[in-house]
């Protein structure tokens, strides 16, 4: 087991006869505390307070609202709706606190904590009403009340006004982050889809069989063009070379095949435009349709993402 009255020690690293060693050695170093601090004690005490009525006044509100509309909708769905009542400006408090530092969009949650607060509390005081107690309802909505002016001047403790430069200042730079995340997150979200347009391709040709053709084999079909030497007669034109197998490039290299080359060929294929089957790429690479097949599906992902 560890001491209670530990000494705290420190390594000191020394090179003794040419050779590094390391030690500990105690720690004599004084050790500075922070003096307390009341105004930041204060201040959690006083959001622990709003806290706390707030609580309050959504059980009370609750309460007497669901009371109310139990009369039209079983218990547990009244009760559910009543706590939406106060929860509603409790949830625009969360949105001003976080707007804080911007005083022009922080006025919209303000404001429309103010309009839910009045609508809760009227509700209340209908209950009490009702129910013959309008005193009680006064009352009860004034815990609704209470609590939310507690919120507004722990708001304004913590609330900064900003000089109209610096607030703009500070505007501009969040917009510009937030125009930088949204294109990373639309860059993002146009590469998935293209994988899975690429891999939703690739799995209704294995299931069909034959490959559908594409929109620009239908209006013009790529033809191969005849390859005629100079002293040779008309009638006796080479076709066009088909693609070589990457196996007869690598051996010419005086390499062993690798799976990036063969990716690599398919990626300059594809960017030519040519259209690439399951079938068409084992034929090229010489290997079986099933590798084929993960070395397309590689090869059109690495092309879609570099278009």
């Amino acid at each position: 087991m560890r001491p209670f009255n530990r000494t705290p020690t420190r390594t000191i690293t020394e090179n003794v006869h040419g050779v590094d060693v390391a030690y500990d050695v105690p720690d004599n170093t004084p050790i500075i505390r922070l003096p307390f601090n009341l105004d930041a004690t204060l201040r959690r005490v006083l959001f622990a307070f709003a806290i706390l009525m707030t609580a309050g006044a959504i059980v009370w509100g609750t309460v007497a609202i669901g009371g109310m509309l139990q009369t039209l909708a079983p218990n547990w769905a009244a009760y559910l709706v009543a706590g939406v009542f106060d929860a509603g400006w409790a949830a625009c408090l969360i949105a001003e606190w976080l707007l804080r530092y911007d005083s022009k969009r922080a006025e919209l949650p303000r404001n429309v904590g103010v309009a839910m607060l009045a609508v809760s509390m009227a509700a209340i005081i209908l209950d009490g009403h009702r129910n013959g107690v309008l005193l009680v309802g006064i009352v009860g909505a004034l815990v609704s009340a209470a609590a939310k002016g507690v919120w507004a001047i722990g708001m304004h403790t913590i609330r900064i006004k900003l000089d109209p430069k610096y607030e703009a200042y500070l505007n501009a730079r969040r917009q510009q982050t937030g125009t930088e995340q949204a294109l990373a997150l639309g860059e993002w979200d146009r590469q998935i889809t293209a994988d899975r347009t690429v891999k939703l391709k690739l799995a209704l040709e294995a299931q069909r069989g034959t490959p559908e053709p594409t929109v620009d084999q239908i209006v013009g079909p790529a033809r191969s063009t005849p390859v005629q030497a100079a002293d040779q007669a008309v009638n006796q034109v080479d076709p066009a070379p088909e693609p070589v197998a990457v196996q007869a490039v690598q051996a010419s290299a005086g390499r062993p095949v690798q799976p990036e080359d063969q990716v690599d060929l398919l990626v300059t294929l594809l960017r030519k435009g040519e259209h690439i089957t399951k079938s068409r790429a084992a034929e090229i690479l010489g290997v079986p349709e099933s590798t084929a097949y993960r070395r397309l599906t590689k090869a059109t992902s690495v092309a879609n993402q570099y278009n």
